[in-house]
């Protein structure tokens, strides 16, 4: 088997990769956090953190201390953030493979602390603020007093940053993001006046980065953008970026079925006869069970609508109208042609969910200077048999 002969696959375009990390840096001044949590939103985290590397970016963004290891066990050597909160149980791996954690709350602290003073080591941690997320952090209207607090009391850490995160930045009808950007201004200025002027701050995502030049302070943290794609259609005026990721499938069989057959799961009778072809991808790939019987594929240059609910490994299309088609042709998912915004369309969901959920036995075939460089597949996953 070749590396381009695969069942169902995922082409990810590291030179477009590069050239939007290009196209943001030259967007700002402030230093790059790009998040590559969820596996990179899909694309391989560990290719994309070599790219990011090799690009000069400062700082990785993950969800967890699992995250943060694979790349550093990948051999990436560069400052990574835990974004979200971490535990006790993660302290021993934050020391052993240098990552900064996100520190919110006095309680975390008090125990990160203790554990530091007991292997004498001091570290960098990112603290969070809570501007009306409601998710994590510091709450703003207690975060001065504590994180004050937490600077005077736990001298093995070393506050490095301190954030917040946008809610509604995308919006351009919500003014929510201003008064976001209001309360953290605010206490920025007033954490500076109280001597945390080495300290980098930071609020902008994605689509506070580009809307709200303000928002671009010591860092930024352009997750969605850099691989492509748009928090909203809004967003495309104020910067060009393309996506990394193309999917792809084949189809298996090809079949005339006649008025009153059924098709799939569930029964989908057939009002008229069709040609039907079957290609091997479903729910189990990632391929969003909700495009059953609503959504579209790509066959040499048609599209071509879904029959039936989606499986677990196929899906059923109706290629009655496409000509010069056979077993083993390529089937287009999504790409520059049908984007992941058009699937994420008929399931009433966002294009971070299509990219992320593209399953782990999709195999990634990334490209580099416009050839097929590395394959990712199944395969390759990782048995740890010693616990």
């Amino acid at each position: 088997m070749s590396v381009l002969e695969r069942r169902t696959w995922a082409k990810i375009d590291l030179d477009v990769l590069k050239d939007n990390l290009k196209r943001i840096k030259r967007f700002t001044n402030a230093e790059l956090l790009i998040p590559i949590k969820a596996d990179a939103y899909g694309h391989g985290s560990c290719e994309v953190a070599r790219v990011a590397e090799e690009i000069g970016v400062e700082y990785l963004g993950v969800a967890g201390i699992e995250e943060a290891i694979e790349l550093r066990e990948y051999g990436i050597k560069m400052p990574i953030v835990v974004l979200s909160p971490v535990f006790d149980f993660d302290t021993e791996d934050i020391v052993r493979y240098e990552i900064i954690p996100t520190v919110s709350d006095l309680l975390f602290a008090e125990s990160l602390n203790k554990y530091l003073e007991s292997i004498s080591k001091d570290i960098d941690i990112f603290v969070e603020i809570d501007t009306g997320m409601g998710r994590t952090g510091f709450l703003h209207e207690n975060a001065f007093d504590e994180i004050s607090e937490l600077s005077e009391r736990y001298k093995h850490l070393r506050i490095k940053s301190i954030f917040s995160h946008f809610s509604t930045a995308e919006d351009e009808a919500d003014n929510f993001a201003d008064e976001q950007m209001s309360i953290f201004k605010g206490l920025r200025n007033k954490f500076i006046a109280a001597g945390f002027d080495n300290v980098k701050y930071h609020i902008a995502n994605s689509a506070g980065m580009v809307r709200f030049k303000e928002s671009n302070m010591d860092i930024v943290r352009p997750g969605l953008l850099i691989y492509g794609l748009y928090t909203s259609k809004s967003m495309m005026k104020y910067i060009k970026v393309n996506p990394v990721m193309s999917v792809y499938s084949r189809i298996s069989r090809i079949v005339d079925l006649k008025k009153g057959d059924s098709v799939s799961y569930g029964r989908k009778i057939l009002d008229r006869s069709v040609k039907v072809a079957t290609i091997n991808i479903g729910y189990g790939d990632g391929f969003p069970r909700c495009m059953s019987d609503r959504g579209y594929v790509g066959v040499n240059g048609e599209k071509c609508k879904i029959i039936g609910n989606v499986c677990m490994d196929l899906t059923m299309i109706d290629v009655s109208g496409v000509d010069n088609i056979k077993t083993g042709d390529t089937v287009t998912i999504f790409n520059h042609e049908i984007s992941a915004d058009e699937v994420a369309e008929v399931c009433h969901t966002i294009n971070y969910e299509i990219v992320t959920r593209i399953g782990e036995r999709v195999s990634r075939i990334y490209y580099e200077d416009g050839k097929p460089i590395k394959l990712r597949t199944i395969a390759s996953r990782k048995i740890h048999n010693k616990l």
